[in-house]
């Protein structure tokens, strides 16, 4: 109940909010896309069994996506290495949810950057980079959140529109509905999943697809539809490594 609640403050707050809502030292809080005729379908909280899936449907439809990565919350990041690499080299986005998907707004200055640092080991020993886009679990963040992330370079920190409600447990008929109630094209969308429940990528993320694209958007990354205000969100730290004992959560 309580994920129900803060979702649907913070989807009531961005309905009419603009598509850059602030900034702090560097950090702008992203509420929607920029670019008329472009949509972000995003899918948080992998990895986990299905963002192979997803990913070979966006490119089967020529499409791209972005996928809020935590370290380990439903499996450890490590146990998927591969998969990570796989999704990285179909040139989809890759951001930081955080290590264990935590509340940020609820842990201390050294909690918060724990969760951030062990997720930005993990990218640097997989992928050799540093992501440098951000979403907060249940959307909740406060000023030292946004400053701990401005210190630690991050560029965006990346909210939604719409949410499909699937991770709260909401039906494929409802996830659907949501879609269907995208149709304003041009205008530009930034829409919330969850790579893993298992109607999403069955189910929805198809409806999605086909349903979109038909309507006219282009379905692409995050750091696309933000235009001139998108930028590569990524560090480059130096060559991926090779997994040892030191891989593990």
């Amino acid at each position: 109940m309580l994920t129900k609640i803060l979702a649907l403050a913070v989807l009531l707050a961005h309905i009419t909010a603009s598509p850059v809502e602030k900034r702090q030292d560097g950090v702008q809080v992203i509420n929607n896309c920029e670019v008329s005729g472009q949509l972000a379908l995003t899918y948080d909280d992998g990895p986990w069994n299905y963002e192979e899936d997803i990913s070979n449907q966006f490119t089967a439809a020529g499409a791209k996506t972005t996928f809020f990565l935590n370290g380990n919350n439903y499996v450890c990041i490590y146990d998927r290495v591969d998969q990570i690499r796989a999704l990285h080299a179909a040139e989809h986005t890759l951001g930081s949810h955080t290590w264990s998907h935590a509340d940020l707004t609820t842990l201390s200055y050294d909690e918060i950057v724990s969760e951030l640092e062990q997720v930005e080991d993990a990218f640097v020993k997989i992928l050799g980079v540093k992501p440098l886009y951000f979403r907060p679990p249940y959307g909740s963040y406060n000023d030292q959140v946004l400053q701990i992330l401005a210190d630690r370079g991050y560029k965006k920190v990346i909210l939604w529109t719409e949410d499909t409600g699937d991770a709260n447990g909401e039906s494929v008929q409802f996830s659907e509905n949501v879609i269907d109630g995208i149709n304003d094209f041009p205008n530009p969308h930034l829409v919330l999943e969850h790579s893993p429940i298992d109607t999403t990528h069955s189910q929805v993320v198809p409806y999605a697809i086909s349903t979109l694209q038909e309507r006219g958007w282009q379905l692409v990354a995050i750091d696309t539809c933000l235009g001139s205000n998108g930028e590569w969100p990524y560090e480059y730290v130096g060559e991926p490594g090779t997994p040892d004992d030191t891989w593990h959560c």
